[in-house]
């Protein structure tokens, strides 16, 4: 038997010249008491962003004292010499970056849980955020990450990084935590729960039990 799950999904929070809004949404997980915490990417507004609110967010996450793991997004993603080159947010306890281009599963047995995501070095058309995304493994928690645009039907896709429902849909996972639009967004998928988080920041909490999975936008303070 899976231990219930509580866990915070944000996307697209855009921190520049001030951390102030990851505070808040780390105030809204503590309060919320949750699990884990996904950022599924653009924690960022760009990748010279300056040290200061690279300090503050990492200061702000170590807060938390519970598992985090960022996706970078399109404002974020993995340069050569961009933020998660330059600091090793794995060196914080309990945070994990993705930055397997291929795709990579972080396992989080504590929770009976497991996170995958694909890193993303170049958003353009032929970027497939879930490209590659396993098959479940066990009777874990399985929660994806992806930072794109959203396709309802299959058709050539005329935008950077492509979700496309059918793949949301066959890969048989609890829940899919979608960034890049800036709206909060149901876009489930036959059994696969999946959402966007919306910006600048805003938040989604979800409880995964023996009953189902309930989703539910949460303020912040």
């Amino acid at each position: 038997m899976r231990r219930p799950l509580r866990l915070l999904h944000t996307a697209d929070v855009h921190l520049d010249a001030d951390a102030r809004l990851i505070e808040r949404v780390v105030d809204r997980a503590l309060a919320d008491a949750v699990d884990l915490l996904l950022i599924a990417g653009d924690l960022f507004d760009h990748n010279r962003v300056p040290e200061t609110t690279v300090a503050a967010t990492r200061a702000a996450l170590a807060r938390l004292r519970r598992p985090v793991v960022i996706l970078p997004g399109n404002h974020d993603c993995l340069d050569a010499d961009g933020v998660y080159a330059r600091h090793d947010f794995a060196a914080d306890a309990g945070v994990r970056v993705i930055r397997d281009l291929g795709g990579e599963t972080v396992a989080l047995p504590e929770l009976d849980a497991v996170v995958w995501g694909r890193g993303m070095a170049e958003h353009e058309p032929g970027f497939q955020p879930l490209g590659g995304i396993p098959a479940r493994d066990g009777a874990r928690w399985h929660l994806a990450m992806a930072h794109g645009f959203f396709y309802a039907e299959p058709q050539r896709a005329d935008r950077s990084s492509p979700i496309f429902a059918d793949e949301i849909r066959v890969t048989g996972w609890d829940y899919v935590a979608l960034g890049h639009h800036h709206l909060q967004a149901d876009v489930t998928q036959g059994a696969v729960a999946a959402w966007y988080a919306g910006a600048p920041g805003t938040v989604l909490r979800i409880e995964l039990d023996a009953s189902g999975i309930r989703v539910e936008p949460r303020p912040l303070d």
